[in-house]
């Protein structure tokens, strides 16, 4: 999987079909979670814990090119396009076989629980994924 540094290999499971016989809708993005804990794991971070603080999705996207069945094994790629101040993108790629399922994005908040509010990205992080990116975002 092209420029993508973190995949992940997942096996569909039953719980992911859907009456039409194949993966729900929803299980992709599920998909992309997956993904994105292996690569912020990868860096030594959390979703919980990004350098002293929490992430948070703010938003998501998911373009669906081909459908996906009980069984087959899939690879979801990730990786971070975009930092901010207070927020990042991770971009994500989930093929079968070497063809494209499925595509799409997460805008994520850097967060302080306990005060509730949206704060700046720790420099550890930006610094971590800026040399592991191997670019300036």
């Amino acid at each position: 999987m092209q420029d993508f540094k973190i995949t992940r290999p997942i096996t569909v499971r039953i719980g992911e079909i859907n009456y039409g016989n194949h993966v729900g809708y929803q299980h992709y993005l599920t998909y992309f979670q997956e993904a994105r804990i292996a690569y912020l794991a990868h860096l030594s971070f959390t979703e919980k814990d990004i350098g002293g603080y929490g992430m948070m999705v703010s938003e998501a996207t998911c373009r669906y090119r081909r459908e996906l069945f009980l069984g087959d094994r899939i690879e979801v790629g990730c990786r971070i396009t975009v930092i901010k101040s207070k927020a990042f993108v991770m971009e994500y790629r989930i093929e079968k076989a070497d063809t494209l399922c499925a595509s799409g994005s997460t805008t994520n908040i850097c967060f302080d629980f306990e005060s509730g509010k949206v704060v700046p990205l720790p420099e550890a992080f930006t610094t971590a994924v800026r040399a592991f990116e191997g670019y300036v975002l």
